[in-house]
């Protein structure tokens, strides 16, 4: 945003055209308005502090009523500053017509552009003062250009643009438009002209999540990219991204965007992860749930038995302290090991010790082939029965 800024502020020179900042935004994306009420109250803060180096504000609001942009500025008047294009544009109520902070003018009308260009002029012309005096120019804010391509087309309003950039008193020219309002066409011609364009992207649900990952605000969720980009004299493209946030009361807050780039594989291992999260804590609440469960179920047959059924701490430990004869006292360690070589002697195929004091425990098998082998005779005959 500060960079957008920077570029308006630039002092042409006497024989060249000013810079044109053209915005864009899609109708997926939010704040577009304050996105333009952020660069006008920058160039008026900018304009406060040095007049003599930043360039005065004029805004033709076309999109919404005057006292948006006066509210912007943070000063008690602005007579003259904001041309009133909202209230009457087909000339209906010009004995209506709005006093104050703005002109009404009636642009919807044969030669419009024309006659707009005119009351900028004149409007230019109106405001006294030695602030004004020693400015270094103005900057004219359009807050949509939409309006004007549906009235006079984009041939008048690329004339009307260069008019404006050409003027000696104008410095810089801001303007707004809806992508999704125009043809590609029309679009080209207008990016064409402009010297540095700013367009407003939506990010996604899992999108916001990385991105706050990445910035370490977990609490803060953008709505929205902004990407500039500014056209060098040398015909290089320089681009800046930022992310930006809306609150409640409509004002637009800005963070610089995550230096990694967020691509498909991230996003998916950010999923795994979340839903590993998500699996983790449900299968600890329903351990929770189980415990408790068993717990009041214990409860329940203690009360109908009429005897303890349960351990206390002190119990549960005194039973865990008792070694059990199967639990093989000072030679258990190699039955843990879960390999039945450990154990088993060298006789029988393993690597344990033998028979005698200290060995382990194993049964030696030594067949008697004399009493053994195969025969059809009754073991029984020998039996006096």
């Amino acid at each position: 945003m500060e960079a957008a800024v920077r570029h308006l502020r630039v002092t042409k020179c006497n024989a060249s055209a000013g810079p044109f900042l053209l915005i864009q935004d899609v109708s997926q994306a939010l704040g577009r308005h304050a996105v333009c009420c952020k660069i006008t109250s920058h160039l008026y803060a900018a304009a406060a502090r040095a007049p003599a180096l930043s360039p005065q504000t004029l805004v033709l609001a076309t999109d919404h009523h005057p006292n948006c942009y006066s509210e912007c500025s943070g000063k008690a008047s602005l007579e003259g500053r904001v041309i009133d294009l909202f209230s009457d544009p087909f000339d209906f109520l010009r004995s209506l017509s709005c006093s104050g902070t703005s002109q009404a003018v009636a642009w919807r009308t044969e030669k419009g552009l024309a006659k707009l260009y005119q009351a900028t002029v004149r409007g230019l012309s109106d405001i006294d003062g030695s602030a004004e005096a020693d400015s270094a120019g103005w900057c004219v804010v359009i807050d949509s250009l939409d309006h004007l391509l549906q009235h006079a087309g984009v041939r008048e309003v690329l004339r009307f643009l260069e008019d404006l950039r050409s003027h000696s008193d104008i410095s810089s020219v801001c303007g707004m438009i809806h992508k999704d309002l125009h043809t590609p066409q029309v679009l080209a011609a207008l990016t064409s002209e402009c010297t540095a364009s700013m367009l407003l992207q939506p990010i996604q649900g899992l999108q916001k999540d990385m991105a706050a990952m990445t910035k370490g605000k977990h609490t803060w969720a953008p709505h929205g990219l902004l990407q500039l980009h500014l056209k060098r004299h040398t015909g290089r493209v320089r681009v800046e991204s930022e992310l930006y946030s809306l609150s409640q009361g409509g004002e637009i807050e800005t963070d610089a965007a995550p230096q990694e780039v967020i691509t498909a594989q991230l996003l998916a291992a950010h999923n795994v992860s979340r839903l590993e999260s998500q699996h983790d804590k449900r299968q600890e609440a329903q351990e929770r749930q189980a415990q408790a469960e068993e717990q009041a179920g214990l409860a329940l047959l203690t009360k109908q038995a009429g005897m303890k059924l349960t351990l206390t701490q002190k119990e549960h430990m005194a039973r865990q302290a008792v070694v059990l004869p199967y639990e093989h006292q000072g030679a258990g360690q190699a039955y843990k090991t879960g390999d039945f070589k450990d154990y088993l002697p060298q006789a029988a195929g393993g690597s344990g010790r033998g028979s005698g004091a200290g060995s382990l425990g194993h049964i030696l098998y030594v067949r008697d082939s004399a009493s053994e082998h195969d025969s059809d005779e009754d073991p029984d005959d020998d039996l006096d029965i």
